[in-house]
């Protein structure tokens, strides 16, 4: 019974969407209206940020803010009359240009594969060293609603709005977007989403950061060598866009995969941990996901059942964690799938756990109430029933049994969403 009371206990914590934000001064939510308010539902529960001292703005463990909100304007830009001049800056942001006006955007990924090329990408290019270079990761779900956008879906806002006169308008991009780099390695799309104006990351549990060289060392190169050709590549030949499309490779390829080596979790939790207990099973899972991997793999699910308790497994359910992918990003829905299987497992071990508690439980009022010799006992006493003596002295007991199997409709109810959510 103590096993099937800590089960329910774990029950009770549901990590939902926060809410109640809409006054905070601290972030300039995206308001659109129509078709597009809608895409802000499927924002990814996890996103990330690379900076260093030459990234524009303002960017620390505290703030993220833009150029523009450097220069305190924070309005939003579905709230401007100067349609023409945020596509122009949008477009100009996505593509790294220079820019004709101060810009209101901050970059962000949902791809950590990305991410950590880019990371690789600005160390060989800026030489600017392992340690002063930062890799943040945000909860979204600890924000209010619309402080993230995907970045598809601002171009398909404004990309008829860029003016005639700007070569290579947002259309193009798009465009660009969709490109396939080759028959088995998807297009040219690396999960960007914005946020605008000025981001808060320092409340307790939207963020974390480490610096960089505590991930691009030794313990990655293990989990994808790739990233070590491209550490050794001459500062001239540095790649980014293409050294992604090179890793995602092996996801198109139809083979049956490796179960996956305890080595390669032990090294992916040693960079996880250093982002802090609460972060450790976000970052282990996309780390994981760098490589395609077996679905329900036992190298990962058993390793992760005895690392992480029931909490934070169960927190990874599909109404507490939206992952935004698809073909074109395979290393970020290999990280759906993961995480999937272990919210998944950790439903098939709650199941046995309440299973074996409620047999035992009503094996014992079995076995007490068909007892002669009991029965005999209570009638001489003047007790009367004994399966009502039974439910007086044990009604916790029984009570609990009630509540075991409330939970456990609930339980099953729930992994079939799950499924069909997936």
């Amino acid at each position: 019974m103590a096993e099937l009371a800590a089960s329910l206990g774990a029950l009770q914590i549901d990590r939902g969407t926060c809410l109640g934000f809409a006054d905070d001064p601290f972030q300039i939510p995206f308001c659109p209206s129509g078709n597009l308010a809608t895409e802000l539902d499927n924002t990814p529960r996890y996103l990330f940020r690379v900076y260093s001292r030459n990234s524009s703005g303002e960017n620390n463990t505290q703030w993220m803010k833009s150029p523009a909100a450097l220069e305190n304007n924070l309005t939003d830009i579905f709230a401007r009359d100067d349609a023409a001049n945020v596509a122009t800056v949008l477009n100009e942001h996505l593509r790294w240009w220079p820019k004709s006006c101060a810009d209101p955007f901050i970059s962000w990924t949902t791809s950590l594969l990305f991410a950590i090329q880019y990371i690789i990408y600005k160390h060989k290019t800026e030489g600017t060293e392992l340690q002063r270079m930062h890799l943040c990761i945000v909860d979204t779900t600890m924000f209010p609603k619309g402080v993230f956008i995907r970045d598809l879906d601002l171009m398909e806002e404004f990309h008829d709005k860029v003016p005639n006169g700007q070569e290579r308008g947002l259309q193009n991009y798009l465009n660009l977007r969709t490109k396939r780099y080759s028959p088995n390695s998807g297009a040219y799309y690396f999960g960007e989403f914005l946020s605008q104006g000025q981001t808060n990351i320092k409340t307790k549990g939207r963020s974390s950061t480490v610096t960089c060289d505590k991930i691009v060392k030794d313990e990655l190169f293990t989990i994808l060598p790739q990233f070590r050709v491209e550490m050794e590549r001459d500062s001239k030949e540095a790649r980014l866009a293409k050294a992604v499309m090179e890793c995602r490779k092996p996801f198109y390829v139809d083979t049956e995969r490796e179960p996956t080596r305890a080595s390669d979790v032990g090294k992916a939790m040693t960079i996880a941990s250093r982002f802090g207990t609460e972060w450790s099973l976000p970052v282990l899972a996309n780390l994981l996901a760098l490589r395609p991997r077996r679905a329900h793999d036992p190298g990962i699910l058993g390793p992760i059942s005895t690392l992480f308790p029931n909490e934070l497994r169960h927190s990874f359910s599909s109404k507490n964690t939206t992952v935004a992918a698809n073909e074109n990003t395979p290393e970020v829905l290999q990280f759906g799938k993961i995480i999937h299987d272990i919210h998944e497992d950790y439903w098939v071990e709650s199941i046995y756990v309440l299973s074996r508690s409620i047999e035992e439980t009503t094996e014992l009022a079995r076995r007490f109430t068909a007892n002669p010799r009991l029965t005999a006992a209570f009638r001489f006493r003047g007790n009367g029933n004994p399966a009502a003596y039974l439910y007086r002295i044990e009604r916790g007991r029984l009570s609990l049994l009630m509540q075991s199997l409330e939970t456990l409709s609930g339980m099953i109810q729930e992994c079939q969403e799950g499924g069909n959510a997936i």
